[in-house]
């Protein structure tokens, strides 16, 4: 006991789950049975039990798969189920998780139905993308159904009611019987080479699976896969499901909802324009109000600089610096006549002939130059002596030098 590993309930609840479904047999159960106590909870889980003679088990079935069901499970009756077998945890129960659940007795048809959607399956017709969205606008929607039907008066009413904008082009085509899958591959094919319309409905109201049965049709299938038109398919009621429905590019629940879908495009779009406007519109208006604010603060910053008065007290300025400048200009100016006057007095009173007025007397010689000393004079030379009012001739008759 000593060596045994300890576990919890939770560990030991979590080994039995993982035990019990990592075997193949019970991952994938085909059960027969009798359902009891069946609860449909508001989250739309099917809640029940399953069982025979001798036993029986709790069951659950969520919605994802539960709002597939093509009947309503009651107490007491027949079912097949195929699911896998796991454990809730917090109670330690195992239970059945059902992935489909068929009354017993259904018949080949509803056999042929899980063959076909298998088939298409594996094919790639249920790919999500492959599927084409509906046009942000739709102007124009082409309806394949029939003329006559409770379905076509509904759609025509909600759409014309919830956006008149709409124009609706009506292929009228059976939608029960033999020939209903051909008419509507026609209808699909028409509006697809004309370009017609912006998106088509192919639909009716409810009815049994044999009523149902031209939608599962593999060439319509087809056709609906290689349409270059977006297709919706609105066939019976919301439990109801066809191949049209897993094929087509939108499934409505009902005729109505499908109506709802493609008006509702259009609608959104002028909603959301209506939006962007007011928005936009919002936008502007504040924008408006603070450009407006800021044009108001800078007009009072620029009265408070007061342009108009700064620029008269600098042309004050520059005229007070203007009369500086010539003052200035005009004293300089007198200075400096004053100071050429003083010097032409000065030259004219150091001129030769000033000088000989003053009884000055200029000796050149022979040659006509003057003689600056009398080192150069000789003996009985011949000179001229300048005076302020004519010339004299003069011999040497002695020279002294001063000491």
């Amino acid at each position: 006991m000593t060596n045994a590993k300890i576990l919890s309930v939770s560990e030991l609840n979590q080994y039995i789950k993982t035990l019990l479904e990592s075997n193949s047999l019970l991952r994938n159960m085909v059960i027969q049975g009798e359902l009891s106590n069946v609860k449909r909870a508001a989250s739309g889980h099917l809640y029940f039990s399953l069982k025979d003679a001798g036993s029986k088990i709790d069951c659950v079935m969520f919605k994802n798969a539960a709002i597939g069901l093509k009947f309503l499970p009651k107490e007491g009756q027949k079912v097949t189920l195929r699911g896998s077998l796991g454990v809730y945890l917090p109670s330690g129960q195992y239970q059945i998780t059902v992935r489909s659940m068929e009354p017993q007795g259904l018949g080949d048809l509803f056999q042929a139905y899980l063959v076909l959607k298998d088939e298409l399956e594996a094919k790639g017709y249920f790919e999500r993308e492959h599927k084409k969205k509906l046009p942000e606008i739709i102007s124009r929607v082409g309806m394949i159904t029939s003329p006559t039907g409770a379905a076509i008066k509904d759609m025509i009413s909600i759409i014309k009611r919830r956006n008149p904008l709409i124009d609706i082009v009506i292929y009228p085509s059976l939608v029960q019987g033999d020939e209903a899958a051909g008419n509507i591959i026609k209808g699909i094919r028409t509006f697809n080479a004309a370009s017609s319309v912006d998106v088509i409905i192919i639909g009716r109201g409810g009815g049994s699976i044999e009523d149902l049965w031209a939608f599962n049709d593999e060439h319509l299938a087809k056709v609906i896969y290689e349409s270059e038109l977006p297709i919706v398919s609105a066939v019976g009621h919301e439990i109801d499901y066809t191949i049209s429905d897993f094929v087509a590019d939108l499934r409505a629940p009902t005729p109505s909802g499908a109506a709802e879908l493609v008006a509702e495009e259009t609608l959104s779009m002028i909603r959301a324009l209506v939006t962007q406007k007011s928005r936009l519109i919002q936008v502007m208006e504040a924008k408006i109000d603070k450009n407006r604010e800021i044009l108001m603060r800078m007009k009072k910053e620029f009265l408070r600089f007061r342009p108009k008065e700064r620029i008269e007290e600098m042309r004050l300025d520059l005229d007070r610096i203007n009369d500086r400048m010539l003052r200035l200009l005009n004293s300089r100016i007198k200075n400096e006549r004053q100071q050429l006057i003083n010097l032409k007095t000065r030259i004219e009173a150091m001129s030769p002939q000033n000088v000989l007025k003053k009884g000055y007397v200029r000796v050149t010689d022979n040659k006509g130059l003057p003689v600056a000393s009398v080192t150069g004079l000789t003996l009985d030379q011949l000179v001229t002596l300048h005076f302020r009012d004519g010339e004299a001739k003069a011999n040497i008759s002695a020279t002294k030098e001063n000491k």
